[in-house]
């Protein structure tokens, strides 16, 4: 039985161009105000054990969602039925008195949860002890950073053992160790059953983390069902949107593809150690960095033809002893993800340790048949959920055999032609 059933749930603000429409309306029973639908008919439920996730551009009305699901807003319209204690993280700060200090706001913080006294006698040490924060937790939170605030209220919101977890885009705040605890702890309550709902624009987090996802647009559901196919659905329609920008221009490729010169990322702008926040002994503020790709032993620019080889050979260093994982990328300049494979499907051993490790991956007769393309690689930690380091290597350029002239695509793809 479901544990979390939302049944066309809607939200609207009435907006009135200045103070005095309000009266005016009161009074002379007129519409002076233009209705504005945060949230249209969103209905969807979620079994136990299952972590849903949330995606949708900024102000398609996820916090909105978010907030309704856990009492602090109250719905237009439509019902909800949950079954248990919910316990919410949603944006910085939220539920907490500044003037108080870290511990009465974990009291009353739980209090409000509906935990009573014994209960939270029994969770206030284990919750200082998560948050890492003991030798502050009697100063009021007005002093603390926002990433000390996320600590405090994260580990109030998980700690309590809630049947229903939900996250607001609060691990983008904090430095990679409690980044990781945060995800661990995530994992934790999940593998324990109970319901997660994550919402974040890490596309990556929601597919490691969550069974399914739902994409909300304009206050709109578009589309729901497995977190990969829904992310991947909504990643193709931030690429659309960014591509038919009025303010973006394009290049021609290779490949015969506009490629968005404003955009986010370009192939050419290569993430290098320069450009990475460095700690103070002068290492990347990350466990574990890219350092070195080279592309069939060069670290410049390449040119192939469709069926060479291609070797990249890979180093990471290691500055903490952790387990992580390694995985390349292929993209073509437009950021078309073309292949991703990680070296643990090949490789038993888990890497850890300190130092550096070398490793080297080779694509046999690469079937690319025209256009630009780099290989991305990433670290991230064991679970595969939390990245440590993502680097670019340099262009490969790929050009298509003497003999291709009637064949286009990305691939090139072994054909024979019968008249019939």
């Amino acid at each position: 039985m479901s544990s979390l059933v939302v049944k066309n749930i809607s939200k609207s603000y009435r907006l009135y161009n200045k103070p005095l429409d309000r009266l005016k309306e009161a009074i002379l029973r007129k519409q002076y105000h233009q209705a504005f639908h945060s949230l249209q008919d969103i209905s969807f439920s979620i079994e136990m054990g299952e972590t849903m996730g949330i995606v949708g551009d900024n102000g398609a009305g996820k916090s909105t969602l978010l907030k309704i699901l856990a009492g602090t807003l109250q719905q237009s319209d439509g019902e909800i039925k949950v079954s248990g204690r919910i316990s919410a993280l949603l944006e910085l700060g939220s539920g907490f008195h500044y003037e108080f200090t870290g511990r009465q706001n974990i009291w009353m913080n739980a209090s409000l949860m509906g935990l009573e006294k014994k209960e939270i006698e029994q969770w206030e040490d284990e919750i200082i002890n998560f948050s890492e924060l003991r030798d502050f937790i009697d100063r009021p939170i007005k002093t603390y950073s926002s990433g000390m605030v996320v600590r405090l209220a994260f580990s109030i919101a998980t700690v309590v053992d809630p049947d229903i977890l939900i996250i607001d885009e609060a691990l983008s705040v904090g430095d990679q160790h409690f980044q990781k605890k945060c995800v661990d702890k995530m994992v934790e309550i999940k593998n324990r059953g109970k319901i997660i709902l994550f919402c974040s624009h890490s596309l990556y987090l929601v597919n490691m983390l969550c069974d399914n996802a739902i994409w909300i647009d304009n206050g709109r559901l578009v589309e729901m069902g497995r977190a990969e196919e829904v992310t991947a659905s909504y990643e193709n329609f931030c690429r659309r949107k960014k591509d038919t920008s009025p303010s973006t221009g394009t290049v021609r490729s290779d490949s015969g593809n506009g490629v968005a010169s404003g955009g986010e990322e370009n192939i050419d702008d290569r993430c290098t150690n320069k450009d990475r926040e460095l700690d103070d002994n002068g290492n990347l503020s990350t466990p574990v960095n890219v350092t070195s790709i080279l592309l069939n032993g060069c670290g410049d620019e390449i040119t192939l033809t469709t069926g060479d080889n291609l070797v990249v050979d890979i180093e990471c260093k290691a500055h903490e002893d952790v387990e992580y994982l390694v995985a390349a990328v292929i993209k073509r300049s437009d950021q078309l993800m073309c292949h991703a494979a990680k070296i643990n499907t090949s490789i038993d051993k888990p890497l850890k340790g300190r130092g550096c490790l070398k490793m080297r991956i080779t694509y046999p007769a690469i079937p690319f048949y025209h256009g630009e393309f780099a290989v991305e690689v990433l670290v991230s930690d064991n679970l595969g959920m939390l990245l440590f380091d993502k680097a670019e290597s340099a262009v490969i350029r790929i050009l298509p055999e003497n003999n291709s002239q009637n064949e286009l695509g990305l691939l090139k793809l072994d054909h024979k032609w019968d008249i019939l």
